[in-house]
């Protein structure tokens, strides 16, 4: 037997492609007793490869191929030509799982060159627990048997002998090729790879001799290894590719002709290749067969496996420990620091209880538990949950992430009331982690931490976006940069992406390679296998198109490959000691903190400590909003401890004007506010609830219920309590945690675990959870029948339902923004637009908001606006930080200049007073074209003329000043400013619409103005509708609207070679992508110019709730005429027309497709042989379209062909419409209008069945 030491995987990132699951389950079926992972440089995979060892019942080596550097790991340089050397290291035992951790994260952090290099010196440091191979042809060693001497040789063994002493091997591979393979995998074909395979099998002798030898002469044994880079030997073409993915170079190009025309495709010479094809993971046989004269080189692999004895340890905990108040500057023992830090915790919960519970809280409280005292209640409560945490040793974990959160409030940084399950704990709202009150919302804190399990909870942490980083420094300096990092992720080839990479390097066209990946559903997690079983297309095209099942086949070999790094968007791994004691770690491109070389789960596995500071834009907005109030009308809001019976917040929800208001934004949410009708808190945090994939089921009868409209029924009486506030309709999970406790004689805890194992779906458990709810329910004395309806229930609703804590945490967000939109409107709309003044689109939209609730819009100004957009009783006014080209730097100059000396004259005292070094002309110009100094009175172009010689007569002032220069006109009291007391007159002109365009172009839309503004009569009688509607529209609808083109982007067709535009349009409040395909564009390309105004007929698609626009006709709107009116009317009344005949066939197919099945008649028709069976509709005096059907399945083009010669031969004006169909369902249809139309005659039909086509009934 033969035990694999020299492994590398998917982490070995784009240089191998087995994934760590098919190592390790190869292995097993193999019979192998072990086998290692060694990547290159990292430990990625460790953990997962160990599990998934575990888990086939095979020993998991843990290893490394480290780079080596030639001299000391921090010179970035090169040394014989290279910048490292391999070597593989393996643990031995945990002290070497401990060193290799260590080593990685060092080669990474100090020595990265290239790649993340260690170097001899910490090699020494960290040798104990660690075996040593050699290394590959790439090795230190290999090099001197190849360019070095003897002695050099030597000194290197024996360097690496005395520090590992018996755990030192000389390792030796064999990769050779029958002469056969040769031929077989294309050698032969290419010079260069045939001497680059004979070169390698060369060099790899030469080394193998030499280390045999030398064996022989130190007693060092030899041992057989494979550097295994893929899994079968047919993969080497797919992992060929997958190392040309990372070269960026071609496996495959063109050949082409004397013209520069491809003619076929060969194989280029400048790829990336491995010398071999045998770098695959060979089984014992194989091996034994390779190293027959080297029996012991086999052996030697056993006895390592052997030696190697490392236990991961997924027990252990190495969180922090908090050090309470008490203990600062003292000695103590484990005990009393543990003591401590538990009186600290309860020290803080008494506070709160005074703090949080007010004489309105107990009242609610009281509510809810009319029979005991509201202070008993809450005392209970706490008693229970510090009965659960005391004993699991949680005390330190709630006080670390009390301790950030703590910091973060006092200094002024908002920090979210709540998220996840955590909300449902009482200690966490009494020492300031939430700021929900569990009790009255009934929130249970089983659902935080169950005391039927031992684990530890999340507690995730919603912070100012802006500050984000303030908290996670004063985490860092707390805890010591080297017990904090990052976390990373991996990026893996998903479906779609395979093909396009595959199909790069292949050289396919970018068209053919785009028709493959369209053909792949947009499913979550969808493969190519599932996506071949899909859809038919695509298995149609893999089998009758050799290129595209080329592409496909090597693509589903590389599918789930990992591509790249990155670093997860909220988590922070905190460790009571240096993170690099427990696991590797690695450096990131952006940060100066490190990242975990393990991804999230495993670090959480190996015991580290992980919080998710997520930033949250909405408490940005609330801060500035509290803020902004504050400033404007001294009252300070405390937006923790609003009022939840705020009659204004819950009429703007009804109103559904819940644009800006937290998760409740989307159309779907607007209705559903409107159709509800929200009357108290508890339904916003039904809502959130209620407003996902699953449960939206069952929304409309959750509003029938609450109006009356519907029956409310419980399946038991004692149901009724449970399930009352969300009227008899399951919607919590933490409703299942209490229906089992009432109903069935379960803890809360034990309903956790029920609820937990409904929505996993574990069927051994919830088998048994079933007999138990059974025989609990009955001791209930509730009958079985009923007993099991109610599981049956619970058991379809536990794959939707929703965490209640966390509902009604964000519940409160969703509240508190209403709340700020009802009351200060201004106040909030300009919070809003300052956290999004990035982002052209929300800030529009919010300007069409704050519009509808006739809040003015003001333009910017040098005396008003700021860094941020601002309300005052005129209305918003814009920031000078929105402003293109204006920093923040030359708006706070501004600012302090104002604030210093009051407000700004005119221009001439803003050029006088403003540095010139920090406010410059062209930022000047900028502010004039902005508006910013319309309060002067004069014109954008009188001001922008007087730009250059005031700035100039400023500054000349300004520098005789500072060199103490008097003019005789200074000394009569004349100054420069009395030349600038009078606007110029204006040389150049410009119109409204080019002012308009310029400020578009400076604060990214039209503010003061729009240039459809002149056109406002006649677009009253064009009869169109604003952009803005189309929210409200449903799918289908056909409109006509105004709007000016912003951006045109031509492209090509990859089908057609035809070119067609994406648009962008706006009307000055929204903006849509419009396609304008081949056929129109060819028609009225010619219009398509950037600020161009254009009227049209535009027809709605709503696809995934999503709108998508379509162009049915368009034309210039300022040449409209009446001519223009009329011809808009009748492409308007043709669009409906078509989109009502389509929607009829629609209709009529899905109905005939019903009809179909439930009769269970035969799919497929019979195909008969004339070629236009019917003609659907005659054409009318409204010049209804000639409808021919088409069998798709059976059209070709010669059919096509013919078609158009029989439209030729019988022009006329009657537009037709071909619809295409598969099996009676439409698949498509091509509309021909009155342009290319036909005259209806009986001589037309007779030509269309004369002509053998195959058409369906």
């Amino acid at each position: 037997m033969w035990i694999p030491l020299h492994v590398h995987s998917q982490y070995s990132i784009l240089d191998a492609s087995a994934s760590v699951q098919a190592i390790a389950e190869k292995s097993a079926s193999f019979g192998m007793k072990a086998v290692a992972l060694t990547d290159h440089g990292n430990m990625f995979g460790a953990v997962d490869f160990y599990k998934a060892c575990k888990d086939a019942a095979v020993k998991p080596i843990l290893g490394c191929e480290f780079y080596v550097a030639p001299g000391m790991r921090q010179e970035k340089k090169k040394e014989m030509n290279r910048s490292s050397f391999h070597l593989i290291l393996l643990a031995k035992n945990k002290q070497g799982y401990h060193n290799l951790c260590k080593l990685s994260s060092i080669g990474y952090l100090e020595g990265f060159y290239y790649n993340p290099r260690i170097d001899n010196e910490v090699l020494a440091q960290y040798s104990e627990g660690l075996i040593c191979l050699s290394g590959c042809s790439n090795s230190r060693v290999a090099y001197e048997v190849l360019h070095g001497t003897h002695e050099s040789l030597i000194e290197q063994i024996k360097w690496h002998r005395n520090l590992f002493g018996e755990d030192y091997y000389l390792e030796l591979q064999r990769h050779p090729m029958t002469d056969h393979e040769l031929h077989a995998d294309g050698f032969y074909q290419e010079s260069w790879l045939i001497q680059h395979y004979q070169g390698h099998i060369q060099k790899q002798n030469k080394v193998n001799q030499a280390l045999l030898e030398i064996s022989q002469e130190l007693s060092i044994p030899v041992v057989a290894t494979n550097d295994s880079h893929y899994l079968e030997r047919s993969d080497w073409k797919a992992h060929e590719i997958l190392i040309n993915v990372q070269s960026g170079e071609p496996c495959e190009i063109w050949e082409k002709d004397s013209y520069g025309n491809p003619k076929f495709r060969v194989a280029n010479p400048k790829r990336l290749t491995y010398p071999s094809h045998e770098f695959y993971f060979k089984n014992p046989l194989q091996m034994a067969t390779l190293f027959a004269d080297a029996p012991q080189a086999l052996v030697s692999s056993l006895e390592i496996g052997e030696k190697c004895k490392v236990e991961l340890d997924f027990k252990t905990k190495h969180y922090p420990v908090y050090l309470p108040p008490a203990l600062n500057e003292k000695e103590y023992s484990r005990e009393e620091r543990v003591q401590a830090v538990e009186a600290f915790l309860w020290q803080l919960c008494e506070e709160g209880i005074g703090k949080r519970y007010t004489t309105e809280r107990l009242a609610k409280v009281q509510e809810i538990y009319p029979d005991k005292k509201p202070e008993d209640v809450v005392r209970e409560r706490l008693n229970y949950e510090m009965s659960v945490i005391v004993p699991k040793e949680m005390c330190d974990y709630l006080l670390i992430v009390w301790d950030f959160i703590n910091w973060a409030k006092s200094q002024g940084i908002p920090v979210g009331p709540g998220r996840g399950s955590g909300a449902g704990s009482i200690v966490l709202y009494l020492i300031g982690v939430t700021d929900i009150e569990p009790l009255r919302f009934h929130l249970f804190f089983e659902r935080f931490i169950n005391p039927e399990r031992i684990s530890y909870p999340d507690i995730d942490v919603d912070i100012c976006m802006d500050r984000r980083g303030e908290v996670i420094n004063y985490t860092l300096n707390k805890y010591g940069k080297d017990n904090i990092a990052q976390i990373i992720t991996f990026g893996t080839m998903k479906a779609k992406m395979s093909i396009k990479d595959v199909g790069r390097v292949l050289s396919v066209p970018l068209a053919k390679v785009n028709e493959i990946a369209k053909l792949i559903p947009e499913d979550l997690n969808i493969t190519l296998e599932k996506a071949l079983e899909k859809d038919q297309d695509l298995r149609q095209m893999y089998e009758s198109d050799e290129e595209a099942r080329r592409i496909l086949d090597i693509g589903r070999k590389l599918e789930g490959s990992i591509r790249n790094t990155g670093i997860h968007a909220a988590g922070i791994i905190i460790s009571g000691e240096p993170l690099t004691n427990f696991i590797p770690i690695c450096n990131a491109k952006d940060s100066d903190m490190p990242v975990t070389q393990f991804s999230m789960k495993p670090v959480e596995l190996v015991g580290m400590l992980k919080v998710d500071f997520l930033g949250l834009k909405t408490l940005t907005a609330i801060k500035m909003c509290v803020d902004a109030i504050k400033s404007n009308t001294k009252r300070d809001i405390d937006w923790v401890d609003l009022p939840l019976d705020d009659k204004p917040s819950f009429d703007i929800l009804n109103q559904g004007k819940t644009l800006g208001i937290f998760q409740l934004e989307s159309g779907g949410m607007q209705d559903l506010a409107r159709q509800l009708h929200l009357d108290k808190f508890e339904e916003i945090i039904a809502v959130g609830a209620l407003y996902r994939p699953g449960p939206m089921d069952m929304i409309p009868s959750f509003i029938n219920r609450k109006h009356g409209r519907e029956p409310i029924e419980y399946d038991h009486d004692w149901m009724k309590e449970i399930l009352s506030e969300t009227y008899g309709i399951m919607v919590y999970q933490e409703q299942v945690m209490q229906i089992a406790s009432k109903l069935a004689r379960y803890s809360l805890g034990e309903g956790d675990v029920l609820r937990r194992a409904m929505g996993k779906k574990d069927m051994d458990q919830m088998n048994n959870e079933r007999e138990k709810f059974r025989v609990g329910a009955k001791e209930n004395d509730i009958d079985e029948e009923v007993s099991m309806r109610i599981f049956d229930k619970m058991v379809k609703f536990a794959s939707y339902g929703f965490n209640k804590s966390h509902a009604a945490a964000y519940g409160y967000l969703s509240y508190v923004t209403a709340y700020f939109k009802a009351n200060y409107p201004g106040d909030w709309m300009a919070s809003l637009m300052t956290c999004d003044r990035d982002d052209l689109t929300k800030v529009a939209k919010f300007i069409r908001e704050g519009q509808s609730m006739d809040i003015k819009i003001l333009p910017p100004d040098v005396n008003e606006a700021g860094l941020t957009f601002s309300s005052g009783p005129q209305g918003i006014r814009f920031a000078m930080s929105g402003i293109k080209g204006v920093g923040t730097g030359v708006v706070e100059a501004i600012i302090n200049e104002r604030q210093k000396a009051g407000p700004f004259k005119d221009l001439y005292q803003f050029c006088k007073r403003t540095d010139p070094k920090k406010v410059g002309k062209k930022v000047i110009e900028d502010l004039v074209d902005a508006g910013c100094f319309d309060f002067t009175g004069w014109t954008r172009d009188a001001l922008k003329q007087s730009v250059d010689p005031i700035y100039e007569a400023t500054a000349k002032e300004k520098k005789e000043a500072s060199a103490g220069i008097l003019s005789l006109f200074s000394l009569m009291g004349d100054t420069e400013e009395s030349r600038f007391l009078k606007p110029p007159t204006v040389k150049n002109q410009r119109t409204k619409q080019d002012l308009l365009l310029r400020e578009k172009e400076l604060l990214g839309f039209f503010l003061t103005g729009h240039p459809l503004d002149a056109y406002k009569e006649i677009l009253k009688r064009l009869s169109c509708t604003p952009l803005s509607h189309i929210e409200r529209m449903s799918n289908d609808t056909v409109f006509r609207a105004a709007f000016i083109l912003e951006t045109v982007q031509v492209r090509i067709s990859a089908k057609t070679q035809k070119k067609f535009a994406i648009l962008i349009i706006s009307d000055g409040v929204e903006s849509f992508e419009l396609p304008m395909w081949s056929e129109l564009f060819e028609e009225k390309g010619h219009l398509l110019k950037e600020n161009q105004l254009l009227y049209a007929v535009l027809q709605l698609e709503i696809k995934e709730e999503e709108p998508r626009l379509s162009c049915r006709w368009i034309e210039d709107l300022t040449q409209a005429n009446e001519a223009m009116i009329e011809a808009c009317d009748l492409a308007f009344d043709k669009a409906k027309h078509q989109v009502a005949k389509f929607a009829h066939h629609k209709s009529s197919a899905a109905k005939a497709s019903t009809a179909s099945t439930k009769a269970k008649t035969e799919s497929v028709k019979q195909v008969v042989k004339t070629k236009v069976k019917e003609v659907v509709a005659a054409p009318t005096k409204m010049q209804d379209p000639l409808i021919l059907k088409i069998d798709a399945d059976e059209a070709r083009l010669s059919h096509i062909l013919n078609l158009k010669r029989i439209f030729e031969a019988h022009r006329g004006d009657v537009p037709v419409q071909v619809e295409f169909l598969i099996q009676e369902h439409a698949i498509a249809t091509v509309h021909i209008d009155t342009n290319w139309g036909v005259k209806v005659t009986p001589e037309l039909h007779d030509a269309l069945r004369s002509h053998k086509i195959n058409f369906c009934d």
